[in-house]
């Protein structure tokens, strides 16, 4: 296999790969990838290099490029002998790239998302992860702070790039300000938010039961922004967060990408060694509540929970993140953000 790691042709164009290509120069076209996402460079290196380790593999098994079967991909992970957040981000980012080839060929098959269906991609469970203080503070200053200013010009007129910008940002003020789930975000409503955003009124998938999330005022400007913008550039249907403004779905695998990036550009992905997603977002939204003074039973409810048992679960695994980040139980940062008029058990 080719060892030119360039992105990037003899003109200087980004190497726009087919089909063909991502079969033949495996490496090249996973570079022009990297290139078109957008990723910080120190994410960028670490990607390439679990890209190539994944090639060299398959090389030594004589299995070809985009011919990986679920079981293949499952057994390159047993091999590594990889902690389970390393295994979860092999298997994200080869259905990721997967995903993008569906979009040069209907139907093709993504054999990353049946390992992680077929619980492939798991190892031993980690410890519920969540963000630290300073982490989370500087997603609020980096990301959802700026975010809640005026575009500086017609909201109707931003371009492609401005629009998503402006809702995954507000992606990542729900996660966070209220703990959505991933498929909560995708199939929010523009009803089911409050006229300021205080709230949104949510129903249980499994059971159909109603509640409502509180939102932290943290989060609301930048989705109050983004509904503004969403509004002025005449996205169509009723999804908050579609893909694009003709109002289609947006994909699990986009948004995953999407709110990486954004926690990336914080410098929240540097150094840390757990995890950090989605879920991690709606684990410290919980935190924020027990900080807050809010009891398990009280953020099983704000977090829109099976059952209160959940939150007791949460507290538990919370005190024990605050014990291993050696952080003082009890501590009340809610605060310090502005976060503590939004509660669900007042």
């Amino acid at each position: 296999m080719s060892t030119d790691m360039s992105a990037k042709g003899p003109s200087g164009a980004l190497f726009d790969a087919d089909l063909e290509a991502w079969r033949t120069q495996p490496e090249r076209a996973f570079d022009g990838w990297l290139v078109s996402q957008g990723f910080r460079h120190g994410t960028s290196v670490v990607y390439r290099a679990m890209w190539g380790k994944f090639l060299r593999w398959s090389g030594e098994r004589g299995v070809a490029p985009l011919a990986w079967s679920a079981e293949q991909i499952g057994a390159f992970l047993d091999e590594q002998d990889l902690h389970k957040h390393h295994r979860y981000r092999y298997a994200r980012l080869i259905e990721r790239v997967f995903h993008h080839l569906s979009l040069l060929q209907d139907g093709l098959h993504n054999p990353a998302s049946q390992a992680v269906r077929a619980h492939l991609a798991e190892g031993e469970n980690d410890p519920t992860a969540f963000l630290l203080p300073a982490e989370r503070e500087a997603l609020i200053a980096r990301v959802l702070a700026p975010a809640a200013q005026p575009p500086g010009q017609d909201a109707a007129v931003l371009s492609p790039t401005q629009w998503k910008r402006a809702r995954d940002t507000a992606l990542v003020a729900v996660l966070l300000g209220a703990g959505l789930k991933v498929g909560e975000a995708r199939g929010l409503g523009t009803g089911s938010i409050a006229e300021d955003a205080a709230r949104l009124r949510l129903v249980r998938a499994d059971n159909g039961r109603a509640y409502e999330a509180p939102v932290f005022a943290f989060a609301r400007p930048a989705l109050l922004a983004w509904l503004e913008i969403r509004g002025a550039s005449g996205t169509l249907g009723n999804l908050v967060f579609p893909a694009m403004p003709s109002g289609r779905h947006l994909h699990a695998a986009s948004l995953y990408r999407r709110v990486e990036i954004l926690l990336d550009e914080a410098g929240v992905l540097a150094g840390r060694s757990e995890r950090a997603s989605p879920q991690t977002l709606r684990n410290t939204c919980g935190a924020l509540h027990f900080e807050a003074g809010a009891g398990p039973a009280e953020v099983a409810q704000c977090l829109g929970m099976r059952d209160l048992e959940s939150g007791w679960r949460l507290r538990a695994a919370f005190e024990a993140w605050q014990a291993r980040a050696g952080l003082a139980a009890g501590r009340n940062s809610a605060g310090d953000a502005g976060t503590t008029d939004a509660s669900c058990y007042a």
